[in-house]
């Protein structure tokens, strides 16, 4: 059956003309690049990063995946273009998954485009989608915060409590997570001012300081430091973060400042030029706690939806009280698109051409003028 199948395949490729067979065979080479070998290639420019300490936490953060919905796109393209960012975001999630090895996964809030907006029934269907797109680990913990695009909250949009708790039932969200006894995360949560007010593992029977003994880290789905206020400034001092994973703003930044300066905070690139794109940092955590120090990462987007050239995961270790960092850039899904859209074009444009060419021809009444010539 297979074989004649290709044999009656090959007959109809033969029979095109000389300029068709080299388009079907470019245009099956662009197919393979763009759905295959991009990808293969993309991955073998990622970091490792090896841990010295037996303790070490390798640790995947998604940020702004924002699974689309079906209400707030309505084109006649909108099914394709949702089948197309879903099958982006499964690929890509599942080879950093595999790169990885993560001890914990952390999705730092705007889960879905219309988490705040949706009835129950889509609400199901996106959870069904997020579920399949990013399907849960074996072994890994797994921390799940909300976003402004999850319960709303940001600026004139206010804060749906419907939503707020529909996440909660669905993702288990929680205050903190103790991962093990070297390592705890903490929700800061800018959008509900919720947080966990203090650890008691931060002092001892005597009341004695022990948060030295253990890295803390904060995630949340807003920047913690860019608008300091009264909240920032009670979750900072009780609970005295080693680093802060942060989101939402779709780019790859960080921040390092003295806690007594927070209002002069300034966010910096990180890893966004073709020098440092795959370089693993290294940042001291020992160092910021005893210089009082704060250090802020940001998250790029992991969705080509999102209006930014450069995408990616974040890839962190805690190994020991050294922190190593590194972002999985992924491809610019949107060149690959346009590569189609030029492709189909050209063919598209030379046929139109052709038709308008033959309608002239046979319509045209207009005939050349002829003058004798003098004798």
């Amino acid at each position: 059956m297979a074989k004649n199948w290709i044999a009656r395949t090959k007959k109809k490729f033969l029979r095109l003309h000389p300029a068709w067979r080299v388009y079907v065979i470019l245009l099956g080479l662009l197919v393979l690049y763009n759905e295959v070998l991009i990808y293969v290639l993309q991955k073998l420019k990622w970091s490792n990063i090896y841990c010295k300490e037996p303790g070490c936490v390798r640790i995947l953060l998604v940020a702004d995946p924002q699974l689309l919905g079906k209400t707030h796109d309505t084109h006649f393209y909108s099914g394709l273009a949702n089948y197309d960012s879903d099958r982006y975001l499964a690929w890509y999630y599942e080879q950093a998954v595999e790169h990885v090895q993560p001890d914990v996964i952390v999705f730092l809030g705007d889960l879905m485009d219309e988490g705040t907006d949706s009835s129950e029934n889509h609400f199901e269907e996106y959870y069904t989608r997020f579920g399949a797109v990013f399907p849960t680990h074996p072994t890994a913990k797994s921390i799940y915060i909300p976003g402004d695009n999850d319960i709303g909250g940001e600026g004139r949009q206010p804060l749906n409590s419907k939503a707020k708790r529909r996440f909660r039932q669905y993702f288990s969200e929680r205050p903190a997570w103790v991962v093990n006894d070297n390592l705890t995360i903490y929700n800061i949560n800018r959008i509900t001012l919720e947080m966990t007010l203090n650890d008691p593992r931060m002092v001892d029977a005597t009341g004695a300081d022990t948060s030295d003994r253990y890295v803390r880290i904060f995630v949340s789905h807003m920047p913690v430091l860019d608008v300091p206020s009264t909240f920032t400034y009670t979750a900072i001092h009780n609970l005295k973060p080693n680093v802060i994973f942060s989101g939402h703003l779709h780019v790859s930044q960080y921040a390092r400042i003295h806690r007594s300066r927070l209002k002069t905070v300034r966010y910096r690139p990180l890893s966004q030029d073709k020098r440092t794109a795959y370089k693993v940092h290294t940042f001291d955590l020992g160092y910021h706690q005893d210089t009082q120090e704060l250090l802020e990462i940001i998250v790029p987007t992991c969705s080509y939806r999102m209006s930014v050239p450069d995408i990616g995961y974040g890839y962190a270790a805690v190994d020991g009280t050294t922190l190593k960092y590194t972002v999985l850039w992924t491809t610019r899904r949107f060149y690959q698109l346009i590569s189609y859209l030029v492709v189909f074009a050209v063919p598209i444009g030379l046929c139109a051409l052709f038709v308008l060419y033959k309608f002239l021809r046979e319509h045209c009444t207009c005939r050349p003028k002829y003058e004798r010539l003098p004798k």
